[in-house]
C-alpha cells in the first residue's frame, strides 16, 4: 500500500455546536508522532505561523485520556475551549501534536468522529536512531532509570509484567522500546483508521536536511498559504538535568502525589496554567543543561537494526521509498 496524498480542497471545515454558532472555519490537523522524530520542532514552526492556531500545550493527549462517555459535540467543544483559547476567524488551520495518537488507532477514530475533515501528519525516522534518542529522553523525564540502553532493552519483558519499573514512571508502556519503534506497523494501522489520503508521512532525514521544504509541504497539505519563513532553528536538542530531585518535582514525580504547583499547572483551569507556566519555565531552564548524547555501540546498533528490519521493510512499502540504508 502506498500513501497517496490529496491536495486539500478549498472548502474549509465549518463546525457548529448548538446555540454557540460556528466555532471555526479552519482545517483541523494532528501531528501524531513518532517520538524523537522532529514533531516538537515542526509544531513550533507551525505554531508561529499567523494562519495557524496550535494547541496549548502542544501534546494534549486529549483523545486518549478524555471521558469516553461524552458526545462527539461535547468532546469537540471541550477540546477547542480547553486547548485553543486564541482561536479566531483569521485562522485557516488548527492543530495539535500528541505522539500518543500514533499508538492508539481508537483515538484516531474518535478524532474523526469529532472532526471528519481531520488530516494527520506522521514523522518517521530510522528506528535505531529513534530508540537511542527516545531512551535518552526518558532518562531526562525520569520515566527511565536504566542508563544503559542495552540493559533497558533486555528489561522489556520483565517490565511488561510490572517488574523493574521506576517509581517515577507514570505509564510502564513507555518503556516498551520495541513497540515504540514499530513504525511500519503503526503507520499501517493509521492508514487503516484514517485512510492513506488523509495522512502525510514525513521522513526525519528530509526534515533535518531541508526543513524549509518539509515545512512548505506541510502547509500545502493542511491548506495554508506559504508564509516565506526563513528561520528554522534546531529544537529539542539532547538535554540532561543538573539535580535529579528537582527534575522529579518539575516532572511531577516522586512516587507520591504531585506538588501543588504541578497539580495547578495540569488542572483544567486556564488561570492556574497561566500563573504557573512562567515559574515552571524558570525551573526548567535552571535545571537543564545541553549535552552530547552517548554514542550507540556497534553491537547494540546491530541488535536494534536486526529487530526492526521487518518494520523498515514494511515502512518502505507503505511510503513507496527505499529505506534499505536504515537496515
Amino acid at each position: 500500500m502506498t500513501a497517496q496524498v490529496e491536495s486539500p480542497s478549498e472548502d474549509k471545515l465549518a463546525l457548529t455546536t448548538g446555540e454557540t454558532g460556528p466555532l471555526w472555519g479552519a482545517r483541523p490537523f494532528f501531528i501524531v508522532g513518532a517520538p524523537r522524530c522532529g514533531t516538537t520542532a515542526l509544531s513550533k514552526y507551525l505554531a508561529e505561523n499567523p494562519d495557524i492556531c496550535f494547541a496549548k500545550p502542544k501534546e494534549t493527549h486529549f483523545f486518549v485520556i478524555e471521558e469516553r462517555q461524552l458526545s462527539a459535540e461535547d468532546l469537540t467543544r471541550r477540546f477547542l475551549q480547553r486547548h485553543f483559547p486564541g482561536l479566531g476567524p483569521e485562522h485557516k488551520a488548527v492543530g495539535e501534536g500528541s505522539v500518543s495518537y500514533l499508538y492508539a488507532p481508537e483515538a484516531i477514530k474518535r478524532i474523526l468522529v469529532s472532526f471528519p475533515e481531520a488530516r494527520f501528519i506522521v514523522m518517521l525516522r530510522n528506528p535505531v536512531d529513534m530508540i537511542h534518542s527516545y531512551h535518552s529522553r526518558l532518562l531526562y523525564t525520569r520515566e527511565e532509570d536504566i542508563r544503559d540502553l542495552s540493559e533497558a532493552w533486555d528489561a522489556q519483558a520483565e517490565r511488561a509484567q510490572g517488574r523493574r519499573v521506576p517509581s517515577t514512571c507514570r505509564d510502564p508502556r513507555v518503556l516498551q522500546y520495541f513497540e515504540a519503534g514499530r513504525l511500519g506497523s503503526h503507520l499501517e494501522a493509521l492508514f487503516e483508521a484514517a485512510g492513506p489520503e488523509r495522512v502525510l508521512p514525513l521522513v526525519f532525514d528530509d526534515f533535518a536536511r531541508d526543513p524549509a521544504a518539509v515545512y512548505a509541504k506541510v502547509l500545502e497539505f493542511i491548506g495554508v498559504p506559504p508564509d516565506n519563513r526563513g528561520d528554522f532553528k534546531v529544537k529539542n536538542e539532547h538535554r540532561e538535568f543538573k539535580h535529579a530531585w528537582l527534575q522529579s518535582i518539575f516532572m511531577g514525580k516522586f512516587g507520591v502525589p504531585m506538588t501543588l504547583l504541578i497539580r495547578l499547572h495540569q488542572s483544567n483551569w486556564d488561570l492556574p496554567r497561566r500563573l504557573t507556566r512562567p515559574l515552571r519555565k524558570k525551573i526548567k531552564r535552571y535545571n537543564t543543561v545541553p549535552a552530547e548524547r552517548h554514542t550507540l555501540d556497534a553491537g547494540m546498533r546491530e541488535k536494534l537494526a536486526t529487530a526492526f528490519a521487518p518494520e523498515v521493510a514494511k515502512l518502505s512499502a507503505l511510503i513507496n521509498r527505499d529505506l534499505s540504508h536504515w537496515r
